[in-house]
């Protein structure tokens, strides 16, 4: 039977945790945890640490004489600056731009400066749910687009067809884990949503939050739009996984992106974040002061979809660390993300993992939705 967990509870008690224990526990239980980079904070079991603790990517930057922060790409905020401001007022029908919203501190950044910068730009903002939203990015839904002025919409495809898309990619997981298989899924189909909507409604841009580690790492891109031979083809796999090995039905390939085999518009794809490039502190800052989300609702732990622990507890046992580490500890070595904060963060998952503590009951619970036990994924709590 589900146990009725509350997620947002879990999370914040997880959170709390990590604040105010975890740097004093984190001492006596040191033998139980992998050693860590002093400067990114990776883990060994992640990364190979050398004999004065750092780990081999920070070796590397430090070979290159890699400054700890990148320079800003001014070329490339001006190019998209152009497409931005070419694209006011240029849709056939009622908007310019379909802005991917999800309820979190980068779409909210993302859908307020378009709004400053573009006055004329025509915003509909689409929130895709996929069955397992969190209650506070719902929340955050609901109280930040009045705050927005934008138009919205709901995307909501049948539950069941993320629950088989989940069950299968959380038991047929790639080299890149969770983050690059499960979540990655997740993320192309609620693109293919929009891409199917600014279709409909021939809208010429889709905009969408994506960091610039999830635009390099996750989709292989090395600039802030998709090419158009990428948008145009149609869709028959996610994430080297074959769309017909996970779905058998017409009502479930109905979801697919088509591209263009029916001759329909296609839209460019945009990821603004990729072209600013901005610190992570700078973008929670921001939507504060803009009194969009205060920093209690800010963390991804909060307002990520519901099976984020349930994904970084299957990494740890199948990997011996969180696959959502790479893009932090990027961060970290760019200079965009607080080491030390994220350090904790990630040692204590990677002991609740074994232990269980806290996260168990929604773990057990999060499986149960989907049909499936620890067994399945490899879960063995201590």
């Amino acid at each position: 039977m589900a146990q009725d967990v509350d997620p947002v509870k879990t999370a914040k008690l997880f959170e709390f945790y990590v604040r105010n224990v975890w740097p004093l526990q984190r001492r006596l239980v040191a033998r139980r945890i992998a050693r860590r980079c002093t400067r990114c904070g990776a883990s060994e079991r992640m990364l190979p640490l050398g004999s004065t603790g750092v780990c081999s990517e920070c070796e590397a930057q430090q070979r290159r004489g890699q400054p700890p922060r990148r320079e800003r790409n001014r070329a490339q905020e001006a190019e998209l600056a152009g497409i931005l401001g070419a694209a006011q007022g240029s849709g056939g029908g009622d908007y310019d731009a379909l802005v991917m919203f999800s309820g979190g501190k980068d779409s909210s950044y993302l859908v307020h400066r378009l709004k400053d910068e573009y006055p004329g730009l025509r915003v509909l903002t689409c929130t895709v749910d996929n069955g397992f939203m969190s209650p506070v990015a719902k929340r955050n839904v609901d109280e930040i687009l009045p705050r927005l002025n934008v138009d919205h919409v709901f995307v909501r495809p049948r539950r069941e067809f993320y629950v088989k898309l989940f069950r299968y990619t959380l038991t047929h997981l790639n080299a890149e884990g969770s983050y690059g298989t499960v979540d990655f899924s997740d993320g192309e189909f609620m693109l293919d949503s929009a891409r199917k909507l600014a279709q409909e409604k021939r809208i010429p841009l889709v905009v969408c939050g994506y960091s610039r580690y999830q635009v390099e790492n996750g989709l292989g891109l090395h600039h802030f739009e998709s090419p158009p031979e990428i948008e145009r083809r149609p869709r028959t796999e996610t994430a080297g996984l074959k769309l017909a090995d996970i779905f058998d039905t017409d009502d479930e390939r109905h979801l697919w992106w088509r591209g263009a085999a029916d001759g329909g518009h296609v839209a460019r794809l945009l990821f603004p974040l990729y072209a600013w490039d901005l610190e992570e502190d700078e973008i929670k800052r921001q939507v504060v002061a803009w009194k969009l989300i205060p920093p209690k609702d800010q963390s991804p732990i909060v307002t990520n979809h519901r099976l984020i622990p349930l994904l970084g507890v299957v990494d740890v046992h199948r990997f011996g660390y969180s696959s959502f580490e790479k893009e932090f500890c990027r961060m970290i070595r760019e200079g965009k993300a607080d080491r030390l904060s994220w350090q904790h963060t990630f040692e204590f998952l990677e002991y609740t993992s074994r232990t269980g503590l806290f996260v168990k009951p929604l773990v057990l619970d999060l499986l149960q939705e989907l049909g499936l036990t620890t067994e399945d994924v490899g879960v063995r709590f201590a």
